[in-house]
């Protein structure tokens, strides 16, 4: 059984004390939904979130009921960050890692290790709670511009074998066993969802359902219309950015999914790309597979899964997930291949899978000036900053209000060409991106239900591939790219920067705001 409450590798005292508290938290009853007059769903985004987003969408019969769910997400999200995050040196994580000596914890903090030890156990070992000195070690070697020695990998990698900690459930202590700092960051995120999804029903029993999705572990409660479950997209890893076509969908309700893939964090050294997945029996970034996802029962087990899968060989991978009851899974491996687990196909929408391969467009013609070289595109390299400004409750973090914002193409004589994506979680306000609207006249939603690998807070990457808003291809030549932000309690800024778009890659930037920092234009094969 996976983890609603850990078996077998640990001892019964601690089962009983965690089937008390998770049966509580992750057991969640498939009740019947009532129908309820005037519903809608409403959308709420945040950014810096867990070092991540929050898109949340509830569907609620008005905007006080969805405030409520709102509310009682983000405060769970805030205590429970004061207990697991690492980032935060008064957090439980924090003194238990500044400390050799038993640490009184909370009940969170032993269930989330006890998550760890479960997995750890599964897994083969694969899955690990104490890479911080590995991750360490790869920072500074991003840093220093060389990858880490074999011998100080080997080092590290046999260190990783030891217990990381020693849990007294009677007492509720933790004492760390080495070195290395605890790092419960990837499985702390995936159970703060779940946790979080109880507090909202408990705050908001009658609520027809809810969507939370942090960073891309995604928990799907209730339903999105009447008798309608909520659609999820699956990120395509060759193709990752926030405006792309999915690689799939699936249909969910009270159920979790996560995503693990490389093609949002990582290090660069000597000019090659290397994971932020680890290999705890190498001390290497993991390789083999391009992306994970996973459904599950609870995003705790989502999260650890689909972590676990980006560390074990495709076949090995699929293997474990076959083994585990209540999961499904999407592999997608590093050749191309795609791997599922029985029943995850009856989830998605369309039942054909996409091509496993992309085969790239032959170059233009030489002489032919009429159209861009083949797979060329404009990756729009977008980054919000965060809000400094103060709401009427002075609590900053809390009341960040969302970014609505516009970012479309014009040509060198001002004619607008293309739409590229809009955002926007209330469609009411949408027109108050005036200077797109002023010949748009039309709005689309943000995406908030997308399943992908973690992205940094603020960071999204869009891409144009150089059609017009008829679908059909622009000549080659110089582009004015437009980008428009507009935040209640900030500011309202259109910026604009060019880029040539012809034989050969080119950059430019749009230059910064008090909204976003400087954007980077790329025009090139492919995505950088």
């Amino acid at each position: 059984m996976p983890p609603n409450f850990p078996s077998g590798t640990l001892k019964s005292h601690f089962r009983a004390t965690l089937i008390a508290s998770i049966l509580l938290t992750f057991v969640l009853q498939i009740s019947a939904v009532t129908t309820a007059v005037g519903a809608e769903v409403f959308r709420f985004h945040h950014d810096n979130i867990l070092g991540t987003s929050l898109d949340l969408q509830v569907y609620a019969t008005g905007a006080q009921e969805a405030g409520i769910v709102e509310t009682a997400v983000l405060d769970e999200i805030e205590r429970l960050r004061k207990i697991l995050s690492t980032y935060d040196p008064a957090s439980e994580i924090s003194k238990v890692n500044a400390s050799n000596d038993p640490v009184t914890c909370s009940q969170e903090l032993l269930d989330v290790l006890g998550f760890y030890d479960w997995w750890n156990v599964k897994s083969g070992g694969a899955y690990n709670g104490h890479l911080g000195e590995l991750i360490r070690t790869w920072k500074d070697a991003e840093k220093a511009g060389t990858v880490p020695d074999s011998l100080t990998l080997q080092a590290i990698v046999q260190r990783l074998t030891l217990p990381g900690w020693k849990l007294d459930l009677k007492a509720k202590t933790v004492t760390k066993l080495t070195p290395q700092p605890l790092n419960v960051d990837s499985l702390g995120k995936g159970y703060i969802i779940s946790k979080a999804v109880v507090a909202a029903r408990a705050k908001a029993p009658a609520v027809q359902g809810f969507i939370i999705n942090i960073g891309g572990d995604i928990y799907a409660y209730g339903v999105e219309a009447p008798g309608t479950p909520w659609t999820i997209s699956v990120a395509n890893p060759a193709q990752s950015a926030d405006n792309a076509p999915p690689l799939t969908q699936v249909r969910l309700t009270n159920h979790a999914v996560s995503t693990s893939a490389a093609y949002e964090r990582g290090y660069t050294i000597g000019g090659k790309r290397y994971s932020h997945i680890f290999n705890p029996h190498t001390g290497l970034p993991a390789e083999g597979v391009s992306s994970a996802t996973v459904i599950a029962a609870n995003t705790a087990n989502s999260n650890a899964l689909a972590t676990t899968l980006c560390v074990l060989k495709p076949d090995e991978g699929l293997a474990l997930a076959k083994q585990i009851p209540d999961v499904e899974c999407l592999i997608v491996a590093a050749d191309g291949r795609q791997l599922r687990t029985g029943h995850f196909a009856s989830l998605e929408i369309a039942q054909t899978p996409p091509p496993t391969t992309v085969t790239p467009q032959a170059p233009a013609a030489p002489g032919n000036a009429s159209k861009w070289p083949g797979g060329y595109k404009v990756t729009i390299a977008l980054s919000l900053l965060k809000p400094s400004h103060n709401n009427p409750n002075g609590n900053k973090k809390r009341k960040d209000h969302n970014p609505y914002i516009a970012v479309w193409v014009e040509t060198t004589d001002g004619k607008r060409v293309r739409t590229v994506t809009v955002w926007g979680n209330q469609k009411k306000w949408v027109p108050e991106l005036s200077e797109w609207w002023k010949v748009a006249k039309q709005d689309q939603a943000w995406a908030a239900t997308v399943t992908r690998a973690t992205r940094v807070a603020g960071q999204y990457k869009i891409e144009w591939d150089g059609l017009d808003d008829k679908g059909a291809g622009l000549p080659p030549g110089t582009y004015t790219i437009f980008l428009e932000v507009n935040r209640e309690g900030g500011d309202h800024k259109t910026q604009s920067g060019k880029i040539t778009c012809g034989a050969a890659p080119s950059q430019g930037t749009i230059p910064a705001s008090t909204e976003s920092d400087v954007t980077q234009l790329t025009y090139g094969p492919g995505a950088p």
